[in-house]
This record gives structure tokens, sequence and C-alpha cells, in this order.
């Protein structure tokens, strides 16, 4: 069982050098995803599960795609990365994705990129529950984890993947 406060300390300490020694490899991660993002309602929410210090929604920026004009939630348990966060994502939260502070059907995008750890089966019930009908969760795994979180998913139909994501696998799901 991993020890929720001890990660999001070591998240705390690591987060004024995250971007330096990650954001390439989180990059590699969003590109597999680019093609695979769906389109959302104009106004609709989507969330950035375990989005750390934004580096997603700045990607989205960056490249001009259309969901970096949609209505972005970072949720991440760590408050370090979260002050990194500030100037990426003006909507930001401190929550733990196993117990999103959120209510049922309000997110039509979710994107969680490896930060679907801990109680596994737990967070993503969560996930599907915080989803609208038809909505998309866009979610990599470390590649030795991912056969173990496709056991975890429920009746979210997979709409693509496994999608080689750097070390990760990318998966897309809607929730019927």
């Amino acid at each position: 069982m991993m020890d929720r406060k001890a990660l999001a300390a070591a998240y705390d300490r690591s987060a004024d050098s995250y971007d330096e020694r990650f954001q390439a490899l989180q990059e590699v991660k969003y590109r597999a995803a680019l093609p695979h993002l769906p389109s959302v309602p104009q106004g609709a929410l989507c969330l950035d599960a375990g989005g750390g210090t934004g580096l997603f929604q700045a990607f989205l920026h960056e490249q001009n795609h259309a969901l970096s004009r949609a209505r972005w939630l970072l949720l991440d348990m760590s408050l370090g990365m979260l002050r990194a966060a500030r100037k990426r994502s003006p909507l930001f939260v401190a929550a733990d994705l196993s117990y999103p502070p959120l209510r049922p059907e309000t997110v039509a995008l979710a994107v969680a990129f490896t930060s679907l750890l801990e109680d596994l089966g737990r967070t993503l019930r969560q996930m599907q529950l915080l989803l609208v009908p038809g909505g998309s969760l866009v979610a990599s795994f470390l590649a030795p984890e991912a056969k173990a979180a496709l056991a975890e998913v429920g009746s979210l139909r997979q709409m693509a993947g496994p999608v080689e994501a750097g070390q990760d696998q990318l998966y897309v799901f809607r929730k019927v």
C-alpha cells in the first residue's frame, strides 16, 4: 500500500525541478494521445487528473489544439505541484484521485498520464463516475502495469489502445 502523504511530499520536493526533469518524457505521452483526443462541447469541463505542474495544458496551447480552449480543472494531491501549475491552469484543486471532490457526471474528458497508481479499481471507478454519458478517459499506464489496469476498467468501453507512449501504454475509454 502506497503512503499517499509520503508520495505527495516527494512530489512537493520535486515540484521546482519537475518540468526540467520530466517535460520531454511527458510530451512523448501527450504526442501519442493527440490523435485520440475527442472533441468536447464548448464550455464542457475537462479534468487533468494528477496533472502536476500543468504540462499537458501547456502542451495543448503550444500545439494550438482545440482542447486548449476547453475549461480545464487540474487535480493533484501535491501542493508544490499545484503552486507550479498556477501559471498554466486557472482552475486547480488539491485532492486524491481516489476521492475526487467533484459531482458525478460533470466531466466530458478526463486525462490521466501515469497518474492512476494506487487502488486502481477505486480510482478508475471514480473517474468513470465523473464522466458524463459519452465522456472519455484518456489514460496512460506504465507498460508492465497496463494489463492490470485493463482488468479494472469496469464498464468503460475501450476505444483505442494500447498505443505506445514511451515507457507507457495509452488507452482511450468511453463511458456508455
